[in-house]
């Protein structure tokens, strides 16, 4: 009967709410606030998965068993079924003859307490077996599930190579240098690195021959005071000292 199951059944029964229990602590895992470091959590969350992956391989070794267990307990269901229809049945006499007046106080409250014992033992033996029917088809699906494959992330794409620096020929050297020189002429050109200013090129000037150093300098300017004659530059006589400016 379902209140003496076999030992496969109880393992069976042990083991599923062995497996329920690791998937409700997973689930509490993900909804607990950040008590704890990221890596003690993951450490505790790879735990639970690999003891819930151990008792899954165990059910899955007694599947067969589950299948049998399943055909019994349907059987013992459908005659428990049976006998919880006769346990009401005799209930529901009980209560006729007691209203019928064949029962007095006393015998009544008697058979009336038997009768819902046996309704009520009968009720509580097909409850145990429709638990035990959903706990080892709950087996069964999983046996029969496919795996879950988790997909991998795909692997990061190699960064773009770079392409290797174009060297400067001697042909745009020379256009560099054309472009400096017009830029002096003219205003400054997009092309010239930042930060160089322009220079204005002075006009060009065609020099006059130079004097001859060694010639005597001719004195201009002669002085009212004392009729020396002195250079045009002087501002003062050099013989009397007499200011020439005011002269």
């Amino acid at each position: 009967m379902a209140k003496n199951p076999s030992k496969s059944a109880a393992a069976i029964q042990r083991l599923l709410e062995e497996r329920r229990q690791y998937e409700a602590w997973l689930a509490r895992i993900s909804a607990t606030a950040d008590s704890a470091p990221e890596h003690v959590r993951t450490r505790v969350k790879a735990d639970y998965e690999a003891r819930l992956q151990a008792v899954t391989e165990e059910l899955k070794a007694h599947a067969e068993a589950a299948r049998q267990l399943i055909a019994q307990r349907k059987e013992t269901l459908a005659e428990l079924q049976k006998k919880e229809k006769g346990a009401a049945e005799r209930l529901a006499e009980t209560e006729l003859r007691h209203e019928v007046g064949e029962y007095d106080e006393a015998q009544w409250a008697q058979v009336h307490k038997d009768a819902l014992a046996d309704l009520g033992a009968v009720r509580d033996e097909l409850m145990d077996v429709e638990r035990d029917i959903t706990r080892l088809e709950e087996l069964d699906a999983l046996v029969k599930a496919k795996p879950q494959v988790t997909p991998r992330a795909p692997a990061p794409s190699p960064p773009p190579a770079r392409s290797p620096e174009k060297r400067k020929t001697p042909l745009d050297e020379l256009a560099f240098l054309k472009s400096v020189t017009e830029d002096a002429k003219s205003a400054p050109s997009p092309q010239r690195a930042s930060g160089a200013q322009f220079q204005p090129v002075e006009p060009d000037v065609t020099p006059s021959a130079p004097e001859d150093e060694d010639a005597p300098v001719e004195k201009t300017l002669k002085c009212r005071e004392c009729g020396t004659m002195n250079l045009a530059t002087e501002w003062y006589c050099e013989s009397c000292g007499a200011e020439l400016a005011a002269l």
